[in-house]
């Protein structure tokens, strides 16, 4: 039962078997993040400070008008002495911690924190100091633009590894710190993949990993100069795992065929050691392949992922959609591609081809290229999606008669993009698409992210609407398909709305169905299994030949 006067949120203690519970924190304000010393005596944890009584009580009265830029909650470092039970704050007030690392000694805590409490401060605006466990003094700034990168201390408390945010914050450097010299060491930084994660193995090296192309991979990094070998390409991990002294790691792992199940890299060899889901050995799945393509722009090398029937034979072009990824500093990867939002396992075994491309602007390939999509949204990106069209028209498997393209957030504005510049698609899935990128920079709760892309929103706001489907909707004329969620921070509801009255105006077949409570990455079972069934209808609807029939299935079924 909750303690009067206790936050809901604790840390517990217990047991091997889950037993003898044991409450490690009393604290007024919800905990969030924790670690305890090495030596197991102390715990130091983020705790939200609590609603004062005057602001409760405003609250009630509903005479609560809230200030913008204003904050008035924190998250604060909290130190408590499992032995004694003294209890301290260790952080002032007007400080947001957003991550804490204790010293292997004991003597300080490394946190990365920012002067303000949204989602963007904690993406966009955080540095990286040092405070003192003894007295709470805080220390020089370390790292003064710090990405959400997790800290962690070598063994021996000698150096720090955290993350440097890039300069338009759609990238970002995994780096080690040399306390005593100050000297910053990134790794891997030459390395032609997306770095997402290190864990120290001893006091010199580092386990990473990652993303290159559509794989996965695990890789050897040195701490002093940051020299990096790969050790082996899993079909592509979760981001998350852990690494023992002698460099064993344990990871979730997936494969194409296999959702997420626990792995193991043990001197280059992976295995996998769970098997929760045995009965999706026996499902029928839809056949991925890995493809590559050159951009007809300049060349470059185009990495995407083609997801086919379980029985196609290659000897009829299929209904295909081309799903885009968000981000657009995401990528897909080879793996299971069976979710609310990842729709290739579902519509493949319906008889469908899933194109999934990542075009410039993606993760997998390196910093600059994710950087190569500044400014151009719906230019070089679209262009080199089209060119993995062509490749796969031309090889037979795209019936150009029945193509559409669809995805959720970046990938919703190329949908919506797409049907405003060519007639190739016969209908158009915008998923919580961008539809006016100069409106959201100035609406969305991460109002850094896109000027990393086009610049100040209010100066630069031609360049914003040149590349905004807004600007374009007259020209839509294929049936779109709008989904949104209600309470989307991200790219908010008018968003969808806008693009969904403007359709309208222009007597554009056009449906939009919202999600309530609904944020931009939808957690509700009952909205993802409707995202999946009107995705599945409506393609089902506008790619027939015999709209009544649905496509030719075939031996899909």
């Amino acid at each position: 039962a909750q303690s009067a006067g206790l936050a809901a949120r604790q840390v517990w203690q217990v047991d091997a078997q889950g037993d003898a519970a044991r409450l490690l924190t009393r604290s007024a304000g919800d905990v969030g993040g924790f670690e305890l010393s090495r030596d197991g005596s102390r715990i130091a944890y983020l705790a939200t400070d609590p609603e004062s009584a005057e602001a409760k009580a405003a609250r009630e009265a509903k005479d609560d008008a809230v200030q913008a830029g204003h904050p008035t909650r924190f998250s604060r470092l909290w130190l408590r002495d499992l032995r004694s039970g003294e209890t301290r704050a260790l952080t002032a007030p007007g400080l947001q911690v957003h991550d804490l690392a204790w010293s292997p000694d004991g003597v300080r805590l490394a946190l990365r924190v920012s002067d303000g409490t949204t989602l963007n401060d904690y993406w966009y605006r955080s540095r990286v100091v040092l405070v003192d466990a003894a007295s709470g003094a805080l220390g020089a700034t370390l790292e003064p633009r710090a990405s959400a990168f997790p800290l962690q201390w070598s063994p021996d408390g000698t150096r720090l590894l955290y993350g440097h945010l890039g300069e338009h914050g759609m990238s970002a450097e995994p780096s080690v710190h040399e306390i005593a010299s100050g000297r910053r060491v990134v790794l891997a930084g030459d390395w032609p993949g997306t770095l997402w994660l290190a864990r120290w193995q001893d006091e010199a090296t580092l386990i990473g990993q990652g993303q290159r192309g559509v794989r996965g991979a695990f890789l050897r990094l040195d701490a002093a100069s940051g020299r990096w070998r790969e050790l082996a390409r899993p079909q592509i991990p979760y981001q998350a795992f852990t690494t023992a002294r002698g460099g064993r790691s344990a990871y979730l792992g997936l494969r194409d065929d296999q959702p997420a199940e626990v792995w193991t890299l043990d001197r280059g060899r992976l295995a996998a050691r769970t098997l929760t889901n045995p009965q999706v050995a026996g499902w029928k799945h839809g056949r991925l392949r890995e493809l590559e393509w050159r951009s007809s722009i300049d060349g470059r090398r185009i990495t995407g992922l083609l997801v086919t029937p379980p029985d196609w034979r290659g000897d009829t072009p299929l209904p295909t959609l081309v799903q885009v990824h968000g981000g657009p500093a995401w990528a897909w990867w080879s793996g299971w591609l069976g979710s609310w939002h990842d729709w290739a396992q579902l519509l493949s075994t319906r008889g469908y081809a899933v194109f999934l491309p990542n075009p410039r602007g993606s993760e997998g390939q390196g910093a600059a290229f994710a950087e190569l999509a500044r400014h151009d949204w719906g230019g070089a990106d679209f262009q080199d999606i089209l060119d993995g069209v062509d490749v796969l028209q031309e090889e037979g498997v795209i019936d150009p008669q029945r193509l559409a393209i669809g995805g959720w957030s970046y990938g919703g504005y190329m949908a919506a993009w797409a049907a405003t510049q060519s007639r190739r698609f016969r209908t158009a899935i915008v998923g919580a698409g961008v539809i006016d990128i100069g409106a959201m920079a100035l609406t969305t709760d991460t109002p850094d992210y896109l000027p990393g892309y086009f610049g100040d929103p209010v100066a630069e706001r031609a360049g914003y609407d040149a590349h905004s489907p807004i600007r374009h909707a007259a020209d839509v004329s294929v049936p779109v398909l709008i989904l949104h969620g209600e309470q989307d921070k991200r790219v908010p509801l008018s968003q969808g709305e806008m693009f969904y009255r403007a359709l309208k105006f222009n007597g554009t077949p056009v449906e939009m169905v919202t999600y309530p409570r609904g944020p931009h990455w939808l957690f509700e079972r009952g909205h993802g299994r409707d995202v999946q069934q009107r995705v599945l209808d409506w393609l089902d609807a506008h790619l027939a030949d015999d709209p009544a029939r649905g496509p030719e299935r075939g031996a899909a079924q």
